[in-house]
């Protein structure tokens, strides 16, 4: 009789994700901003707004929860958003789950008095989209 289904598993530290500075640094290089039409209630740099609103005139994502709009619309803004995932992820901002690719899923920032949460919508390229959070939130999520 064959009894290795029983045999456990050892256990195995859990991805961190880059661990040193310079891994960090070097990874921070390769990200950028992308952000998100159904944030956007203007024309953006990535084109028309994708912004839905409820018969109250809020704004909604479909089948999700209600939504925050973005107002960083410009190239400036773009650039200005693609230093802030940079800056977090060289220091550490992040949390990195075992399953995330090269870049971690989640990243915030402090800028221009609040926290903005940075969400990798692409792991393979280093894409990010993100929203403000509000400080709580911050904390329930990154602490």
């Amino acid at each position: 009789m064959d009894f290795k289904f029983l045999m456990k598993r050892p256990d195995q530290e859990p991805v961190k994700g880059p661990r040193s500075q310079e891994e960090r640094i070097v990874l921070a290089a390769r990200v950028s901003y992308v952000g998100s039409k159904e944030h956007k209630a203007q024309r953006w740099w990535g084109g028309l707004p994708g912004v839905r609103y409820d018969k109250d005139g809020k704004p909604l994502r479909q089948k999700k929860e209600k939504t925050s709009i973005c107002d960083l619309v410009t190239e400036e803004d773009r650039e200005r958003a693609t230093a802030w995932v940079r800056a977090a992820i060289e220091s550490g901002q992040f949390k990195f789950f075992e399953g995330d690719q090269d870049f971690p899923k989640h990243v915030w920032y402090q800028a221009e008095g609040r926290s903005w949460f940075g969400f990798c919508v692409n792991p393979a390229a280093g894409q990010y989209k993100g929203w403000p959070m509000e400080e709580d939130e911050r904390r329930a999520f990154f602490d």
